[in-house]
């Protein structure tokens, strides 16, 4: 559909670069239509007072006749917005959506978006609670990377802070051997933490040391602490790298909270000095107003707040990376924080705003635990379902054996999947309810759905490997005599461009998913009404598989930009 819709909008400037916001009419417009294939128009309400000029205008423009057979405009009515209806010549919109060869790439966005998601803290095992920053940053990201805009994925850690003294403290108290470290780093620090923790609770005179051996870090005065935090900066990224392959996430960029300690952002201070952002107050600390609120910058002891190094790390980002939009995946209660990040940076830099700058923000996830209700670490929230999917697995009387596959990837792939896409099918802002019965199911709108549809059109093309699809012509004509289920696949495969970029726009995962759950139940009822092997007619066989084979493509492209693997057998 890219072509045809490249050729519309090169004549109408309104459209220039959103080209997917030209949409497939819902099905109900398209019985109306008698089936005939359109794409229409609605006309956004940021220019609907220029709508009787700009329906003139369209009806002034000749469009590419060897797509567009007629173009008819209509006026707003009451709640209906005005559109502009676009009709396709039948011929040229099936060969569109089930040509591969017909479709050119995305053109490159002259847009630089960066998306920093995930952001854990050091030396903990990935906590649940990272889960929805992760993927949902994720996919944004892969969102945006398919849009074509140039995209740099960016994992902010936190490894600074009095918590962080902690840390330390909390090796020092348990006499931790480098033997015990290297053997299992992560986990011995995480209790090292938990033991120092409980004793600040307890002490006064714990809770002080720590605060002062984090201060003696960031004045860069304790040689020894620095080189050890450089190790266990190190034993964190390995340990996050095994979960982040099992969720299909990467980043083009480690960043750490210790890049902008105090030493390194005296310059940013400084300007949020002169500038009269930064005030002192009588205790000694440093605050900024923020609609009437007056927060913390530089504690009094000299030592920097988080706002301080957000500021720091946000200013350096733009002239590093020269961003057109940072996106921000941090949960819901972190809004009064970036409020405030991006008031501040704003008036250092007036190339920052609303529109360069955005919080996505999430609600939380209750009740992801193990059976036994144990687990807090994703790791073993994943473990738990790859074996419950082995358990369903073993237990279903339609499992072949097969010993060209290993079975444990395939458990686990389809566990990531139930978990992931239970999470991702969520509006974003709302806090839920894990399931494990509603994640794990087959019929329902779950991950095991997307890979079980996928397997499915995998297998039926497998029977017909000597032939090549692309040599097949697609025949509107053809599909035009088929049972309905034909025609009412190809228009949800025409409807993937517009949601894709609907759920970029919206910056909502669900947007994807759902389309997803729609393709999966629309190709379920085409196989069943068009048979492809039981067929004698060859053309009718043909034009099935091509049909097939583009529903196997375009639920594969959707699937990967989930971060998820498609499965070819399960």
């Amino acid at each position: 559909m890219i072509r045809i819709r490249r050729s519309i909008c090169k004549q109408l400037k309104q459209l220039n670069g959103v080209t997917n916001a030209l949409e497939v009419p819902v099905k109900k417009q398209i019985l109306q239509n008698g089936h005939r294939p359109s794409l229409e128009w609605i006309i956004p309400s940021a220019v609907a007072q220029q709508e009787k000029e700009l329906l003139r205008e369209v009806n002034d423009l000749r469009f590419d006749d060897t797509y567009i057979e007629k173009v008819k405009t209509i006026p707003s009515s009451g709640r209906n917005a005005a559109k502009v209806e676009f009709q396709l010549h039948p011929q040229a919109f099936v060969e569109s959506v089930l040509r591969n060869k017909s479709n050119p790439l995305p053109q490159p966005n002259s847009e630089h978006v960066v998306v920093e998601y995930s952001s854990p803290n050091i030396a903990k095992p990935f906590h649940v609670g990272h889960l929805r920053s992760t993927i949902i940053g994720n996919v944004l990201a892969n969102l945006h990377q398919h849009l074509g805009y140039r995209t740099t994925r960016v994992n902010y850690l936190g490894d600074w802070g009095t918590q962080f003294g902690l840390l330390a403290l909390g090796v020092e108290l348990n006499n931790v051997s480098d033997k015990t470290m290297q053997t299992s780093p992560i986990e011995t620090l995480y209790k090292a933490y938990v033991v120092a923790n409980k004793a600040a609770e307890d002490s006064p005179e714990i809770a002080q040391q720590a605060r002062d051996l984090f201060t003696a870090l960031e004045a860069g005065t304790n040689e020894k602490m620095a080189k050890k935090w450089q190790q266990y900066r190190q034993y964190t990224i390995e340990d996050l790298s095994k979960v982040y392959s099992r969720l299909g996430v990467h980043f083009d960029s480690y960043e750490w909270e210790s890049q902008y300690s105090q030493q390194q952002i005296l310059e940013v201070l400084d300007q949020m000095r002169k500038a009269g952002i930064l005030l002192r107050e009588s205790d000694g600390r440093e605050i900024v107003s923020v609609d009437g609120r007056r927060i913390p910058v530089i504690k009094s002891d000299g030592s920097t707040l988080y706002l301080a190094r957000d500021i720091a790390a946000l200013l350096s980002r733009l002239d590093r990376l020269n961003f057109s939009r940072l996106l921000y995946v941090v949960d819901n209660g972190q809004a009064d924080h970036f409020n405030a990040l991006f008031k501040t940076a704003s008036n250092l830099n007036n190339r920052l705003n609303k529109e360069s700058l955005k919080h996505v923000k999430f609600g939380r996830i209750h009740g992801m635990s193990t059976r036994q209700g144990t687990a807090i670490f994703l790791k073993d929230v994943l473990d738990e379902a790859r074996d419950i999917m082995r358990e369903k697995r073993s237990l279903s009387a339609t499992t072949k054996e097969n010993t060209s596959f290993d079975d444990e990837h395939v458990c686990d792939i389809l566990g990531v999947s139930a978990v992931l896409v239970n999470v991702l099918k969520q509006r974003r802002q709302r806090d839920y309810e894990f399931n494990w019965n509603q994640a794990l199911q087959v019929n329902g709108d779950t991950g095991i759905k997307l890979q079980y549809t996928h397997c499915r059109l995998n297998n039926l093309l497998e029977n017909f490997t000597e032939v090549d699809v692309d040599d097949i012509r697609p025949n509107w004509d053809h599909f035009a005599t088929e049972p309905l289920e034909a025609l009412d696949l190809v228009y949800e495969l025409a409807r993937f461009d517009q949601n894709v970029w609907q759920s970029k726009e919206q910056l909502e995962t669900c947007v994807l998913v759902n389309y997803l759950f729609g393709l999966c139940n629309t190709t379920s009822r085409a196989l069943k009404r068009l048979p492809v092997k039981q067929e004698a007619c060859r053309q009718k066989q043909y034009q099935r598989l091509l049909l097939f084979h583009a529903a196997k493509q375009t639920l594969q492209q959707g699937i990967q930009i989930l971060g998820l693997r498609p499965l070819d057998q399960m």
